[in-house]
């Protein structure tokens, strides 16, 4: 006998495509548009399958399901129930509804007329009488045959189904909330990196210009002080941006193979000022020692060993010791170590020292930090695939060590050249037209004192991004410092203007902002900026910047005298 089945979809289309298929297939078809339809065919004429989709006008498909339920002639009608598996409460619904079969979406035509077949061979063994099923089932990697009631196993089934689609949609939620969570701290980082870089930038700029004045002594010191705290403030804004570019797996780095001695001499002329103030007796390593090469970001590994002296300095005794070390371990790694003579650590507090904004015996010491330096050391170790730690005993002192991959095939000949960190702040050549687009009055009266010393530049102002365009294209400048934050147009959608107009694009373009958001400089040199100056600014930076793009000062640099 010819099986009946109703299919219950708004989808014209959708109604159509299974008539025909079910047609072919050797059933007979009847079709609804909304539940209300197929309820009164259903209880007109009981067919010997339903077919619903979840989202129809009126009666949607839970509704319509528990409706053929309730009605004692077709409680038993199988209902398959259309739904999306990517929501699991559409399921527990439906389950709830009496639904006993469910078809995903998207299925293809094999998928439900094989669903059709399974679940009229399972009618048939019902009408038959054979109510037990075998059902075979994997237990702890053994193979186990099951005897039951049908009607036990699809109950348990269904429990299971219903289990685990609450389970998913928990997990679910739980995802979206900690993806809702990253957004919003993802948010605050850029809000907070570019609210405390804008104020920090006048007062390092100012600082820098009143710092090569001629002052009186005390007058210097004074300018010194504001410096330093303006630069305190700016490591602690960059080292939580740079933890929080870690934990979210977007730190940029460039792995190649370092010269390990180098690196230490680097770190070392930075650090001497402070172990010369602290009467600190310095111990380096023999010569060759750490003539070595280790895989790693040059820039991170100097980060690392600058944050370890600093606090060997720091945290040490007057007039004690401070010792580096370098030896090659079994594991074709490199340990570097930093040994001080200072009080030393407890065994049980030691692991606090890798916890952010931890700072052991912070209220018994007048040293400056922020808890957040061995942290973020530790993680940078780790993200280039090293390992850090510390071994330390009670009023003996302490030992950290940074363990790295040795690259034993690199040679002194591979390095790439030094840059000359020692070069002239002046701009050769000129005279070069600067356009500053910036609407920030401190900002421009910084670059303005800065630029004033540069008799080869003269700078024009413009505070928004329409009057920026209009003087780059009626009067071409040299070159432009652009801000991303103007009150009428984007930075970023300037610079796209300044580059499709071809009047304007070849101008080199220089972005300067408070925005240090992981990426941000990537994307806009993706966008044609030629460099990415944060905030605050620093003088050095900025002239150098300047020299590498104005076109003559940039013949003449190469050049050389």
């Amino acid at each position: 006998m010819t099986k009946q089945i109703l299919i219950a979809d708004d989808s014209r289309t959708q109604r159509e495509r299974l008539r025909m298929l079910l047609a072919r297939a050797g059933y007979e078809v009847e079709t609804a548009s909304d539940g209300q339809e197929a309820m009164a065919r259903v209880e007109l004429s009981p067919p010997d399958l339903i077919v619903s989709d979840v989202v129809m006008p009126g009666m949607d498909g839970f509704a319509f399901c528990q409706a053929v339920r309730a009605n004692p002639a077709t409680r038993r009608v199988p209902f398959i129930l259309v739904t999306e598996w990517s929501a699991p409460n559409d399921v527990v619904r439906g389950l709830e509804a009496g639904a006993d079969n469910f078809l995903p979406k998207p299925y293809d035509e094999d998928q439900l007329l094989g669903r059709i077949e399974r679940i009229f061979q399972q009618l048939e063994l019902r009408s038959g009488g054979r109510q037990d099923v075998e059902v075979t089932m994997q237990v702890g990697g053994r193979t186990l045959a099951v005897t039951a009631d049908k009607q036990q196993i699809i109950e348990l089934l269904f429990s299971t189904f219903e289990e685990l689609g609450r389970v998913n949609a928990e997990l679910q939620e739980a995802a979206a909330e900690a993806d809702r969570a990253n957004r919003a701290k993802s948010e605050f980082l850029s809000r907070m990196s570019h609210e405390l870089r804008t104020p920090l930038n006048a007062i390092l700029g100012f600082g820098q210009l009143l710092e090569i004045d001629e002052l009186s002594p005390e007058q210097l010191d004074g300018v010194r002080q504001i410096l330093g705290g303006g630069r305190h403030l700016l490591d602690l804004i960059n080292e939580v941006l740079d933890i929080s570019r870690i934990e979210a797996g977007r730190l940029s780095l460039s792995i190649e193979p370092v010269p390990v001695a180098k690196v230490l001499q680097e770190a070392l002329d930075l650090v001497r000022p402070l172990i010369d103030q602290r009467g600190i007796r310095l111990e380096v390593p023999p010569e060759g020692l750490c003539e070595r090469h280790v895989r790693a970001d040059r820039q991170r590994l100097k980060q690392i060993v600058i944050n370890l002296l600093s606090n060997a300095v720091k945290y040490n005794r007057r007039e004690g010791t401070v010792s580096i070390s370098c030896r090659e371990t079994s594991r074709q790694g490199l340990r570097i170590e930093v040994r001080d003579t200072g009080h030393g650590i407890a065994l049980d507090k030691l692991e606090r020292l890798f916890t952010p904004f931890d700072r052991l015996g912070a209220e018994e010491s007048t040293e400056e930090g922020t808890g957040l330096g061995l942290a973020l050391a530790r993680k940078l170790a780790e993200v280039m695939g090293g390992t850090m730690g510390v071994e330390s005993t009670v009023e003996v002192g302490s030992t950290f060590w940074l363990e790295l991959e040795l690259d034993v095939a690199a040679t002194a000949t591979a390095e790439r050249p030094e840059r000359d960190e020692e070069a002239s702040t002046g701009i050769p050549g000129g005279p070069y037209a600067v356009l500053y687009v910036e609407d920030n009055a401190s900002n421009v009266r910084l670059v303005e004192q800065i630029l004033r010393r540069q008799p080869a530049v003269t700078l024009t102002v413009a505070t928004r991004g329409l009057e920026a365009l209009d003087i780059a294209r009626n009067e071409p400048p040299d070159l432009v410092l652009l801000d991303l934050h103007l009150p009428d147009l984007p930075g970023e959608e300037v610079l796209r203007m300044l580059r499709r107009d071809p009047r304007t694009q070849a101008i080199p373009v220089v972005v300067v902002s408070a925005d240090a958001t992981p990426g941000q400089a990537e994307r806009l040199r993706g966008e044609g900026a030629q460099e990415y100056l944060t905030k605050p600014l620093d003088l050095r930076r900025l002239l150098e910047a300047l020299r590498a793009n104005l076109p003559a000062a940039r013949a003449v640099s190469r050049a050389g005298p």
